[in-house]
């Protein structure tokens, strides 16, 4: 998926463009065929990598068979070797809120970026959905709980290399984007969710996040507080689910308007 939108300042918009072509290229390398894009305006961007290669598709490539070895299986539950740096965590922190906020507010998908580039259009909105928003948050899980190590110094929140992405961390992070998201204009965020949704969205983040069995779908806390923009009642159907999962081993996916 390319989720770019291709609006904001001409360095911005350049230098999303080779990142865009630069990803399209990998994706053909490893086998596709093609991808969607998020806006109409991407595919002159992306179609020549395809044209380029000169075929329709690529059924008539060999690829490397996949393994099903023990260490694949090991590898399964460990945090990959790649970066682990504040900037990310804000940054997939604040974008979680936001899908949360959003889809509570009947978006399904929507134009998000991380609250410290509201307002800089050289930093584009990528367009974010369902699959992005559970990836943002189950990522974060993984590091709170699984206790990744940071990989770079931060000097606003003092961290070091070296240093444990914990708990407490976590909580400081968490209460530092969302005073952000609740300063930002009605672009960015609707004022009318600053007082409904955006609160609903916080508590379901941060439960998923402080749960030690690891909720499976961060959507299904979403859809099961459709159309409710009260957190109290959020409250109330959020302990549901977790209390149904934790004890029972079984998912709340029923619409909770008419069955409680």
């Amino acid at each position: 998926m390319e989720p770019n939108i291709p609006v904001g300042s001409e360095e911005g918009v350049s230098a999303s463009m080779k990142k865009a072509v630069a990803g399209a290229q990998r994706e053909q390398r490893e086998g596709a065929s093609g991808k969607w894009v998020a806006h109409w305006k991407m595919v002159h961007i992306v179609r020549p990598v395809w044209e380029n290669v000169g075929q329709a598709n690529q059924l008539g490539r060999e690829f490397p068979r996949l393994t099903y070895s023990q260490q694949d299986a090991d590898g399964l539950i460990l945090i990959e070797a790649a970066p682990t740096d504040i900037r990310g965590a804000r940054n997939l922190l604040s974008v979680a809120l936001q899908y949360g906020n959003a889809f509570g507010q009947g978006m399904q998908a929507a134009a998000l970026k991380p609250a410290d580039f509201f307002g800089n259009d050289d930093i584009l909105y990528l367009m974010e959905d369902m699959a992005t928003g559970e990836i943002r948050l189950s990522i974060l899980w993984e590091w709170m709980h699984k206790g990744a190590i940071l990989t770079e110094d931060d000097a606003e929140t003092g961290t070091k290399a070296g240093d444990v992405f914990s708990e407490g961390l976590y909580q400081t992070l968490l209460d530092q984007e969302y005073d952000k998201l609740l300063k930002a204009s009605n672009k960015d965020v609707y004022d009318a969710s600053k007082t409904t949704t955006l609160p609903i969205a916080r508590e379901i983040a941060n439960t998923y996040m402080l749960s030690e069995v690891k909720p499976p779908w961060f959507i299904d806390l979403l859809n099961i507080n459709l159309n409710n923009l009260d957190l109290a009642v959020a409250k109330q159907r959020i302990s549901l689910y977790m209390d149904t999962l934790v004890n029972e081993g079984k998912r709340v996916t029923e619409n909770l308007d008419f069955t409680h």
